[in-house]
């Protein structure tokens, strides 16, 4: 029994031992500096940002440089590319891709390559993301206007409703405001950076500039939908109704800039005539305060006139019960 052990655990197994014994190709991620694989070394993905790559052993996957030349003397089972670079194919090197190089691309006598070789080649995003970028940019202004809007909305309604009626009943005044925000906002923030006591606040200032903008074109998003819906309408619909229409303007280009600029500009205007009619209501008049004098004096609201006194005085018989 002993002896069959042994000779089941000194059993050769080829397969396994190779599996075990093989080393898993490991990547070769850089991003500043220089790749060399030697020769008998093996690697997986070769990525270098900035530097070079030389592969004399072999790379399993792709080489790829954005900055940098590439020389190939082993094998490379992947593509060799070179977006700003040039490459070299040594007369051992074999690539069972295509050389692509932003430069030249030198091959030596004996170079083997499976796929193309293409020299001075343009990478850039053409084709589709010609036509959707324009697209997915409106999309995004879009959606963020929308998101904050709903956010506003959710948070403070009667405020949204005070920024609307200031924005209709007071457009020349929340243009006005809104421009010389936009305007006293950054060059506060360069005044107060230019000392180190007022340069967290600067910093807050500047960095704060993008949302007061994004605020500015979601209220001005309300202001619209509400002059098209009116006040007895629901606030959503008004909201959908304004955004529908400020989408719409965004998908023209060149308008699409001047809407989104002079939107936020005026929202953020109407803000702060809404928060200052908050703040500063409005004082009754002096003959409305004497109204008031006289009708507590009198004791009552009613307006002199309107109590009818009899001209003669009535006299009333004289009964046993007056007497006691």
């Amino acid at each position: 029994m002993i002896v069959l052990l042994i000779a089941i655990g000194l059993w050769p197994r080829p397969a396994s031992a190779q599996v075990s014994g093989a080393k898993a190709a490991v990547d070769q991620v850089v991003l500043r500096g220089d790749v060399v694989v030697a020769r008998g070394q093996v690697v997986g993905e070769i990525v270098v940002f900035s530097g070079s790559a030389t592969v004399a052993g072999v790379a399993r996957g792709d080489v790829v440089v954005l900055d940098g030349p590439i020389t190939v003397a082993g094998q490379v089972g992947g593509d060799v590319i070179a977006l700003h670079g040039s490459v070299r194919l040594l007369a051992t090197a074999q690539v069972a891709g295509t050389v692509r190089a932003g430069g030249d691309v030198r091959q030596t006598e004996g170079a083997q390559v499976g796929g193309g070789i293409q020299r001075d080649a343009r990478f850039t995003l053409s084709g589709p993301l010609d036509v959707l970028g324009p697209l997915l940019a409106s999309a995004a202004m879009a959606v963020s206007i929308l998101s904050l809007a709903l956010v506003l909305l959710l948070i403070a309604p009667r405020g949204v409703e005070r920024v609307a009626a200031a924005g209709r009943t007071s457009p020349l005044a929340s243009a006005g405001w809104g421009l010389l925000t936009m305007i006293a906002v950054p060059v506060v923030s360069i005044a107060a950076g230019a000392t180190i006591l007022g340069l967290p606040l600067a910093l807050a200032l500047l960095l704060g500039i993008g949302l007061l903008w994004l605020t500015g074109m979601a209220l001005t998003t309300w202001v619209v939908g509400r002059a098209l819906l009116g006040q007895p309408r629901s606030r959503w619909a008004s909201l959908l109704a304004g955004w529908g229409v400020g989408s719409a303007i965004g998908l023209v280009p060149f308008v699409n800039v001047g809407w989104w600029t002079l939107g936020g500009v005026f929202g953020l205007g109407a803000m702060i005539v809404a928060v200052w009619r908050a703040r500063s209501p409005r004082e009754p008049s002096e003959r409305q305060s004497a109204a008031r004098r006289q009708r507590r004096e009198r004791g009552g609201r009613h307006r002199e006139g309107r109590i009818n006194v009899p001209a003669e005085v009535i006299s009333l018989p004289e009964t046993p019960l007056a007497e006691d």
